[in-house]
């Protein structure tokens, strides 16, 4: 797997359709341990918890993001945490029937991998009837994705807790859903008694009265989030997600209905500037996304990976809108941020958009026929700029040409050839930052010059964190599982917030434990958040 594959979706962990495709010995179904289940076949294998115990395994898991919070701001990151938690093997030693370990690997998952991934792996687990948390998380995803059926087949199945007020509403929203409208009342007025929440009392009647009772609704929970998708459309207010954890506020962004540009694109365009907030950010995203005029979507990703950058939030907006750079003209107009969609094609693993804009970089823009009938239909008719009205080219400085090389050099793992020897020896002059980058290089076997030494030597390196130091000992170990998961752990700050030294570490011991392509794509995001 490349790295720039590696980069641009989970992993390449493709969510498997059973069991027996995920290289996990098959046990009888009520022998097998939550854990044993994976939806990756290209996982880290059965033994991904062999040298590991259940208090190492903990460990590696308790200090990471949790799902009620507000997730990875680091793809790589994620990346690193989900290719360990979307694998099925072996528990580690004293790990068997944990519930608690389960339920954190789960939690975890959810924040690092969305509500998908989390979905399809507990629809594979056995035993949640008497396993009330990580029911509750298979219901929460289920109802967050629409998929109220399999919720409710949770929530009416629980053994185990399931006079909880959380079971009694989820209940009651299934009683809705089947029209039985006393029933469902019934057990919110028994979820009621035991903890009040006017929010789910304001959605629910608005089922079992078929109106609106109240002004505002709120939902920070897949349960609220689905009671608000089946209530009545008419006079439905609009349901605040301010409070609600990441994964559910992008499982509500993909199932909900995206509103179509109204206006003509150029016009569109120039209104940005009265715009703020979601609805400015949904506006960009019309715009990139519409096929009438490529030259404003050029304009409006160009804009929207600038502003992604100022909030330190690029990488996001880089693969979320990278396949759209492929459609995008290389003309006059949308030169100045061939950089950025350069960065873009290859934080999705477009190499070959990416090689364009890095060629136009050099050359500058294409000259075009300028046809004599424009048609503003026809997206690829581009009405060029005359050439004694463009000004004469200058490429980026040789230090960013430098950096942009570089990261193509990683993406493709050519960091041990000899061209790419030069360009680590002059990514070293670009302060702290080339440091960092040539010191996680090195520690994938990229050469490793005197003067990385010496600045090394001379450089501050601050405070040693203890799970850095446990992530060297299971990465000799062989626990690979760990290894990945005390790496994200270090990565608190994401691979462009890590030091020299962390870097160096970090992708030694990924490469010992076959984590090779996932050090690597770490280093490909530290490449683009800096020349962003």
């Amino acid at each position: 797997m490349s790295p720039t594959n590696c980069l641009a979706s989970i992993l390449a962990l493709v969510i498997a359709g059973s069991a027996a495709g995920q290289d996990i010995e098959v046990r009888q179904l009520g022998a097998l341990d939550p854990l044993e289940v994976g939806v990756a076949q290209n996982g880290l294998g059965e033994n991904l918890w062999a040298g590991s115990t259940i208090q190492t395994a903990l460990n590696a898991l308790e200090n990471l993001p949790a799902a009620s919070g507000t997730g990875y701001t680091s793809p790589a990151r994620a990346n690193l945490v989900a290719l360990a938690l979307l694998s099925g093997g072996t528990p580690p030693q004293g790990g068997r029937g944990n519930e608690t370990l389960a339920t954190l690997r789960a939690d975890r998952l959810l924040a690092a991998s969305g509500a998908e991934a989390v979905y399809s792996l507990l629809e594979r687990t056995p035993g949640l009837d008497r396993a009330p948390q990580l029911a509750q998380l298979h219901a929460e995803t289920a109802f967050a994705l629409a998929a109220g059926d399999a919720g409710c087949r949770t929530a009416n199945a629980l053994i185990t807790g399931r006079e909880q007020p959380y079971w009694l509403r989820a209940r009651a929203f299934c009683h809705a859903l089947d029209g039985e409208d006393a029933a469902a009342e019934l057990s919110a007025d028994l979820a009621r008694a035991s903890a009040p929440d006017e929010n789910f009392d304001g959605l629910l009647y608005a089922i079992t009265i078929g109106r609106w009772s109240v002004d505002s609704v709120s939902a920070d929970t897949g349960l609220d989030w689905a009671l608000a998708a089946v209530s009545p459309a008419e006079g439905r207010p609009v349901v605040d997600l301010t409070d609600a954890p990441q994964w559910l506020v992008e499982a509500a962004e993909a199932n909900s209905a995206q509103a179509e540009l109204t206006a003509e694109p150029a016009l569109a365009f120039e209104g940005l500037a009265m715009q703020e907030g979601v609805a400015r950010e949904q506006m960009l995203e019309q715009l990139i996304g519409q096929d009438f005029d490529r030259l404003v979507a050029a304009r409006a990703l160009g804009l929207a990976l600038q502003e992604a950058d100022r909030d330190n939030d690029f990488m996001r907006v880089a693969r979320r809108y990278g396949r759209e750079v492929a459609t995008l003209p290389i003309a006059y107009e949308t030169i100045e941020f061939g950089g950025r969609f350069a960065l873009a094609a290859l934080a999705v693993g477009d190499m070959a958009t990416a090689r364009d804009w890095r060629q136009a970089l050099d050359e500058g823009p294409p000259l075009r026929q300028l046809p004599t009938h424009y048609d503003p239909t026809k997206p690829d008719m581009i009405m060029d700029t005359p050439s004694q009205d463009r000004p004469e080219w200058n490429p980026p400085s040789p230090a960013y040409l430098v950096g942009l090389d570089l990261a193509f050099a990683v993406a493709q793992d050519h960091i041990r050839r000899s061209s790419t020897a030069a360009l680590i020896q002059a990514r070293l002059e670009a302060g702290t930052a080339g440091l960092g980058d040539v010191a996680g290089l090195a520690g994938l076997g990229a050469g490793a010059p005197a003067d990385l030494r010496l600045a090394l030597f001379n450089a501050e390196t601050g405070d040693v964190s203890n799970a850095l130091a446990a992530m060297d000992a299971a990465a000799l170990a062989g626990a690979r599982a760990e290894t990945a998961l005390l790496a994200a752990q270090v990565l608190e700050d994401g691979p462009a917030g890590a030091s020299p030294l962390e870097l160096m570490r970090i992708t030694a011991a990924l490469d010992r434990v076959g984590l090779r392509d996932t050090a690597l794509s770490i280093m490909l995001e530290r490449l683009i958040v800096e020349l962003a």
